[in-house]
């Protein structure tokens, strides 16, 4: 009997057991269960946080003014914006399959591929070319760095279609020159203005000084052009005045300075030349001009002529001394009968 009851209560107590460790188990199972529900709503949320922070990176780079690109460190696109995409001209899905030697103008893939692999966090920023899709070519500004992650390097570019910004800067150059010429340049006859005339002059003296080397001036006026302006009007004095300014042009050296000294008198400055190389030119412009025909009423033509006045500059003269005998010539060439060539002795 003793035997049957200890049989009966090792049976009892395994069962107990058996039963403590089942409901041990369950509860643990329950309290397991309870930690997976508190972690996947935790990884619920942070897996909600991580789509709002990357929507937030999509709208800032989407609403960029500037095209943005990332590429992977093999040059591929990793990821860009529309802007991007709409300065090379590409669709959106079609830019994803490019690389950056597709685009880029300047450099070459061996280059690229070495600018890809050195760049870091340091970055660069620089201009470039980029080449869109139909083939034409515009300017950049490129500014670029890297970031490493655990699985991969990307490079992040913000790029400035500069086109028009580097138009408008060449036709600013342009003014600048334009409005520099028209600074020291007479509108209506194209020859230097009175205001260069004395910043040559001076330089041209120094010149002279400095390596003793001639230099002559010439002055020339137009005869009786009052009377053909009272007699024709100032529309056609301005067509004789622009017609002597043609005339010195093509009588003159490449190497020589033309002005128009004011109202209807003119200077010639001749670096390097002697007297007897200014006859020969202050002749040519006699002869040139005098056979210009002007016709300020139909039918009829009229001649105009010029006196001329010629002086060598005589170191170390005062240039206003040099200026008034070349003045002083043309006037005694006047005095002299008009349209003749007067020579400082």
């Amino acid at each position: 009997m003793t035997s049957e009851l200890f049989k009966r209560d090792s049976k009892e107590v395994r069962a107990e057991s058996v039963s403590s460790a089942l409901s041990a188990s369950y509860e643990e199972l329950q309290e397991e269960i309870q930690k997976l529900r508190i972690s996947e709503k935790e990884f619920q949320r942070i897996l909600e946080w991580l789509k709002n922070e990357v929507a937030k990176w999509r709208v800032l780079i989407e609403q960029s003014r500037e095209g943005i690109v990332i590429l992977a460190e093999n040059g591929a696109v990793y990821e860009a914006n529309q802007r991007f995409a709409d300065m090379l001209g590409y669709p959106m899905g079609e830019v994803r399959k490019l690389h950056v030697w597709d685009w880029d103008f300047q450099h070459s893939k061996t280059e690229l591929r070495e600018m890809l692999r050195t760049i870091d966090a340091s970055g660069a920023h620089f201009e470039t070319q980029h080449r869109r899709k139909d083939g034409s070519v515009f300017d950049v500004e490129l500014s670029n760095n890297a970031s490493v992650f655990p699985d991969q390097k990307l490079i992040l570019c913000v790029c400035r279609d500069i086109t028009e910004y580097r138009r408008t800067e060449e036709e600013l150059r342009e003014n600048e020159k334009k409005y520099r010429e028209l600074s020291i340049v007479d509108e209506l006859t194209q020859l230097f203005n009175y205001r260069h005339f004395l910043n040559q002059l001076r330089m041209e003296v120094l010149r002279s000084d400095r390596y003793e080397v001639p230099l002559c001036l010439l002055f020339i006026d137009l005869d009786d052009f009052k009377k053909f302006n009272d007699s024709f009007g100032h529309i056609e004095g301005d067509r004789v005045l622009k017609r002597i300014g043609e005339v010195i042009t093509r009588c003159i050296r490449q190497t020589d300075y033309p002005f128009r000294y004011g109202g209807e008198e003119f200077a010639i400055l001749l670096p390097m030349t002697p007297r007897e190389g200014a006859a020969v030119i202050a002749e040519r412009i006699l002869q040139e001009f005098r056979n210009e025909p002007f016709s300020p009423v139909p039918v009829n033509s009229v001649s105009v002529t010029v006196s001329i006045g010629v002086a060598q500059y005589n170191p170390p003269e005062d240039v206003q001394e040099f200026v008034s005998r070349a003045d002083q010539c043309m006037y005694t060439a006047k005095k002299e009968g008009k349209n003749r060539i007067f020579f400082d002795a």
